[in-house]
């Protein structure tokens, strides 16, 4: 009996059925050593733990989750501690410094053409609405593959996917590079995204398979603040570089960057591919669901960027396109849901309202960023005559707040561990100062509008 009810005391021989044990179970338990016994235990043979009817892994935990270390005489208290702290060696530094080039190059190229593009669509002799889905393409492309990419990488593996993801974004660059015109221009913008979804999308996915989750947080924050410093410093290396003769320096720039991280992921990113037949991987992909998906997508997104810009809101371009893709979309789902064996779109995410929120905010936060990083350097060129890198200096109240509020806000939540009021704030803060913002217009004095960027890039970053 001690060496049952020692594990779990409210366990008794009289409220145990042994009849539901295999006798590979049986045997297990017979030679699992606890602090009663008076040999010195040792943990079960290898082969016994293949036998048993239950996975080996699942009666690690359990002996993870006991307050007991079954392989220490005499250790009652001595799991209190929680497993082993994370050591991290020099392979996974290198390969978190992959993952955060990559984080840093995206971020840099989303963000620096911003300033550049009336320079851009000049030299390459493009209108406004080519200038402006320089932009948008990139964005586009970027939002609707992310899933995608998530989806395939348990299939087809992490580490190709990852390396499949920055080749096009490479491949995307080079073409930006060298375009002669608007076109060609908006095809590298596309092939860009494309790429940049698998790298935004992959990089969260590798940090769960490469840190517990213990530790996970810290590193997500690291990655969150090169991201942001991407962000921040994109408009103004994009305003450098914003000039006839050396606008295509700011894609040229992000060329040995990537080359670098390819080579990295390449060699430091250790993680098990799916040993299955390239055939078997091809059948299990949800092809139907992903390409509906991104048609759905597709269909959604571009007439709202037409809408009351290049067409009406009432205009049967936007309206037929829009209510083709809701339709899409809610058919993409049923899909997902009742065909598909190895959906792209798992419903189990959404099961959770805390969790749903979240995705909302996290959209409208998106949302809310990127049009500030977008449209206020039209403003401070177009409406103001600043110059492409004074307009991105300009920026500096709005973007230069957001990681450092990020990162006091993040310190003051793991001390008081309260979070509301960071939620509250930071989204009073970012309505009250958009609620600003609508009201500039060109005798708008500039320290108004820094004020104003201020409280927004404060708002944001909480």
């Amino acid at each position: 009996m001690n060496r049952f009810s020692v594990l779990n005391p409210s366990v008794h021989f009289s409220h145990f059925d042994f009849s539901i044990l295999s006798e590979a179970d049986r045997d297990l338990l017979a030679n699992t050593h606890t602090p009663g016994d008076r040999d010195v235990p040792r943990r079960p043979a290898a082969s016994r733990l293949r036998q048993s009817s239950y996975p080996a892994d699942f009666i690690a935990d359990a002996y993870r989750s006991s307050t007991i270390d079954p392989w220490r005489p005499g250790s009652a208290d001595s799991n209190k501690t929680g497993p082993p702290p994370f050591k991290p060696g020099l392979k996974f530094y290198l390969a978190f410094s992959a993952l955060a080039a990559l984080s840093l190059v995206v971020a840099l190229d989303g963000t620096s053409i911003s300033v550049a593009l009336p320079v851009i669509a000049d030299e390459l002799n493009g209108t406004a609405m080519e200038a402006f889905w320089s932009g948008t393409s990139f964005l586009l492309s970027c939002t609707v593959f992310q899933p995608v990419y998530a989806a395939f990488s348990h299939i087809f593996g992490r580490k190709a996917l990852c390396l499949l993801a920055v080749t096009l974004f490479l491949l995307g660059t080079i073409i930006c590079g060298l375009a002669k015109d608007m076109m060609l221009m908006l095809i590298g913008r596309t092939v860009q995204g494309s790429g940049g979804s698998g790298i935004i999308a992959l990089t969260n996915v590798l940090i769960t398979d490469l840190v517990p989750l213990r530790n996970r947080g810290n590193w997500v924050g690291v990655l969150g603040a090169v991201w942001a410093l991407g962000s921040v410093s994109g408009p103004v290396i994009g305003g450098a570089f914003a000039a006839p003769s050396l606008w295509r320096w700011i894609f040229w720039l992000n060329v040995p960057f990537i080359a670098v991280s390819i080579v990295m992921v390449f060699f430091f990113i250790r993680l098990k591919t799916p040993s299955s037949p390239l055939m078997t991987k091809l059948k299990q992909a949800d092809w139907i669901g992903s390409f509906m998906f991104v048609g759905s997508m597709t269909a959604i997104l571009i007439p709202i960027s037409w809408g009351g810009v290049q067409y009406d809101w009432l205009s049967w371009r936007v309206t037929v396109p829009l209510g083709a893709g809701i339709i899409g979309l809610v058919l993409t789902g049923f899909y997902e849901l009742k065909v598909a064996a190895q959906p792209v779109l798992r419903f189990v995410v959404f099961s959770n309202q805390t969790t749903n929120i979240a995705y909302i905010t996290t959209a409208l936060h998106g949302m809310t960023l990127w049009t500030l990083l977008y449209y206020q350097p039209l403003y401070f060129e177009g409406v103001r005559g600043y110059s492409p890198i004074i307009a991105g200096v300009a920026l500096f109240p709005a973007t230069f707040t957001v990681a450092p509020m990020a990162i006091v806000t993040g310190v003051a939540i793991s001390k008081t561990g309260k979070f509301r009021w960071a939620v509250w704030g930071g989204w009073g803060l970012t309505a009250l100062g958009v609620a600003f913002l609508c009201a500039i217009d060109s005798e708008t004095q500039l320290t108004q509008v820094v004020l104003t960027d201020l409280i927004v890039g404060v708002g944001l970053g909480m």
